[in-house]
């Protein structure tokens, strides 16, 4: 079986549309800081969209949080550091963004305890960053998780199934399937970073 090497679902069409901020009757500071941002915002929103869908696991509902994201982070701009990384600023926002969306969702009963959210929010923002240039480690490491963390990983990210579906078909609850999950990234970092440190080892 060919593992997927994309955890984290790419943005649809819709959210590509994510308007940038307007330019017109700027100053020329305010304007190159709104160019600024919008070359930031198109160049990391894989990435920070693959955050948000990773901890709510519905397109839709990622897509609008994604829409309620990028006007949060253009009116808090001038928060960031020019230089840092704006991905790690944004999926931050992400995370408090995803955590009010739950709250506001409380009465409808939630398979995920707010403590289980914000591990798994802080897993997956770490192994997101971490992504981009490790495709080939992901795939070894991918290869080296228990059967069932593996099991979940393809149905959720290769097969796009909803959680629910995929307790049915491993016949255990929701929450174990969320917390095989969050089991599965935090592994997934563990081992691409055990590579990485390998790999620097071998190059000196």
């Amino acid at each position: 079986m060919t593992l997927p090497v994309q955890l984290f679902r790419l943005p649809s069409a819709r959210t590509m549309s994510t308007p940038m901020p307007n330019h017109d009757d700027s100053s020329p500071t305010d304007t190159s800081r709104g160019e600024l941002f919008s070359q930031l915002l198109v160049g990391n929103r894989h990435r920070i969209y693959g955050f948000i869908y990773s901890l709510l696991h519905d397109h839709q509902q990622s897509e609008d949080l994604m829409q309620e994201v990028s006007t949060i982070l253009w009116r808090k701009f001038d928060q960031f550091e020019e230089g840092t990384d704006f991905a790690a600023w944004a999926m931050s926002v992400a995370r408090f963004c995803a955590l009010n969306w739950r709250r506001k969702q409380a009465r409808v009963p939630l398979a995920l305890e707010e403590d289980d959210l914000m591990r798994l929010a802080d897993d997956a923002a770490a192994l997101g960053c971490s992504l981009d240039d490790r495709r080939d480690d992901l795939e070894v490491c991918l290869g080296r998780l228990p059967n069932r963390c593996r099991q979940a990983v393809w149905f959720r990210y290769q097969e796009d199934l909803p959680v629910k579906d995929i307790a049915k078909k491993q016949r255990v609850s929701i929450r174990s399937i969320y917390l095989l999950l969050e089991k599965a990234h935090g592994m997934l970092l563990d081992c691409m970073n055990r590579r990485q440190t390998e790999s620097a080892q071998a190059n000196q």
